[in-house]
């Protein structure tokens, strides 16, 4: 799909047989039209850089923090660093500053407001819906699952080895977790990629995109990375045929709230995560 360029007609160009006019009576110039997404793969890059930096940014405060709480237990720094509290509590912290800074940045490339510029388009009666559908989709999902080879140990597994970790990770999964992912996966990223290589191109590399930015989280097993792909896939699927990220977000958090609820009953209220540990 070829890239829209921003153009700039001038009134004879539209209208052939309108004659000449002077200086004084000369009409405005058309405005600027300007191609979607206005912003370019440099500014996702830079919105991801900006990410990590508020990340570290947060996580050495957070760090800071529970070193001066902690000094009289004797915590090594090691342990405090892979602490879910210090961990989820530095992102919870450092995302909704990336989001302002993606709203500064989109603002700054469109003349139109952030969410009509990224897309958002609230799905109106259809929300509960596509709530709805992800929670399904959770279900298929984490049922086709037992038939994979999934480990049984992950590297995410460490933010569910207390009550206090697990509900902050729940937190967290369902509410800033999935909004600045769909924000930048659904909303930046995947313009980009469909108007560089079109639909079908564009829907399998932002899948591809997202399940890489978790393969850390799940040890890069195959299993697990392929699912969260398919789920990629799914949701990029629901903001191309809605032309929506408000509707791929809503799917979102029905799907990991699902996912949670799971987690939640099998586990007694996260009082017993040991039962799930294996």
């Amino acid at each position: 799909m070829a890239t829209p360029e921003e153009s700039t007609a001038t009134w004879s160009e539209i209208l052939p047989g309108l004659p000449p006019l002077s200086t004084e009576e000369a009409l405005p110039p058309l405005p600027r039209r300007i191609g979607f997404p206005p912003w370019s793969i440099w500014d996702a890059i830079a919105v991801l850089g900006f990410t990590v930096a508020a990340i570290l940014l947060f996580s050495i405060i957070a760090l800071g923090i529970a070193h001066v709480v902690t000094s009289k237990h004797h915590v090594s720094l090691g342990d405090l660093a892979t602490n879910p509290i210090v961990v989820i509590g530095s992102q919870l912290a450092a995302y909704p500053v990336v989001i302002l800074f993606m709203i500064a940045l989109v603002r700054g490339k469109s003349d139109e407001s952030f969410l009509t510029a990224i897309r958002w388009n609230w799905p109106g009666a259809a929300a509960v819906g596509l709530f709805l559908s992800g929670i399904f989709f959770a279900v298929v999902v984490e049922f086709a699952s037992r038939w994979l080879p999934i480990p049984k140990s992950l590297p995410v597994d460490k933010f569910f080895s207390d009550a206090t970790g697990a509900y902050l990770m729940a937190a967290f999964g369902v509410t800033l977790a999935p909004l600045l992912e769909e924000l930048f996966f659904r909303g930046m990223l995947y313009p980009l990629f469909r108007r560089a290589w079109g639909v079908a191109v564009g829907v399998v590399v932002t899948a591809g995109a997202f399940a890489g930015i978790h393969g850390i989280q799940l040890g890069w097993a195959w299993a697990p990375v392929l699912a969260i792909f398919v789920v990629g896939l799914v949701f990029t699927l629901v903001r191309e045929r809605t032309n929506s990220v408000a509707a791929s977000f809503l799917m979102h958090c029905g799907y990991n709230s699902t996912l949670f609820g799971i987690l939640w009953f099998a586990s007694d209220h996260f009082r017993h995560l040991e039962k799930v540990a294996n």
